[in-house]
């Protein structure tokens, strides 16, 4: 079966690339720029990745979703929440409000329809995310229902009817990092940071969820040459 990724750059996305790639043909990944501070730096980390595992990589500039949106992911007047790896275990309440702080209007839905346009287009059956359990928790846009949910949509929306697919929907942070050493994937190029400064700033969500896999993994040192010296 031939498939296309939905590619960020980040911990969730490599590995699924590369369990996509082990599955089915990857014949497209497809980066989204809706305006986010991590932008560039996700391109770039896309980028390599894509080439890492010979994948044309296409970006697609997503402007409108940038004007309609006060998000801190886009916003310059909104910070972004930092989220320590302890408040990850022990601190619903702030993981709810940093989920709400960067929720971006009905984001993943448009990546998925937008994906499927293209999956029809090319003849690929398949549509490859790294949706998680860890996140589902607090991001319904990453749930099994959610999954089920365009699965629906894609049968009535296209004539091909590819299938949305996560390799990683079970698993949390620890297993995909896991699943990526399995897989020997290089760890080393990808960039899960909400903030967008050169290197992971170690603080918002995105970051501790990632260093705590690591570090739960007990494979720390394969992440610690993405983060800021201070971390």
């Amino acid at each position: 079966m031939k498939s296309v990724a939905i590619l960020s750059g980040g911990l969730d996305s490599l590995v699924s690339l590369a369990l996509a790639k082990k599955e089915s043909e990857t014949i497209l990944a497809l980066t989204f720029d809706y305006g986010q501070k991590a932008a560039a730096e996700e391109i770039k980390a896309a980028a390599k990745v894509s080439k890492h595992y010979s994948v044309p990589h296409k970006v697609i500039v997503l402007d409108w979703l940038k004007q309609i949106t006060k998000t801190s992911l886009v916003s310059p007047k909104s910070e972004i929440p930092s989220v320590s790896e302890q408040d990850l275990d022990a601190k619903l309440e702030i993981i709810q409000a940093s989920a709400k702080a960067v929720w971006v209007p009905n984001r993943n839905a448009v990546f998925v329809s937008i994906a499927a346009s293209f999956a029809e287009a090319i003849g690929a059956e398949l549509i490859v995310t790294g949706f998680n359990s860890e996140e589902a928790q607090t991001f319904s846009d990453n749930s099994l229902q959610f999954v089920s949910s365009c699965n629906q949509l894609l049968r009535l929306s296209t004539l091909a009817k590819p299938k949305l697919i996560s390799y990683v929907q079970s698993y949390n942070k620890s297993g995909i990092v896991n699943t990526g050493l399995k897989l020997g994937v290089p760890f080393q190029l990808i960039y899960s940071c909400y903030r967008g400064e050169k290197k992971m700033c170690g603080r918002c969500e995105s970051c501790s969820r990632t260093i705590k896999a690591f570090r739960d993994t007990g494979n720390f040192e394969l992440i610690k040459g993405r983060l800021q010296d201070e971390i």
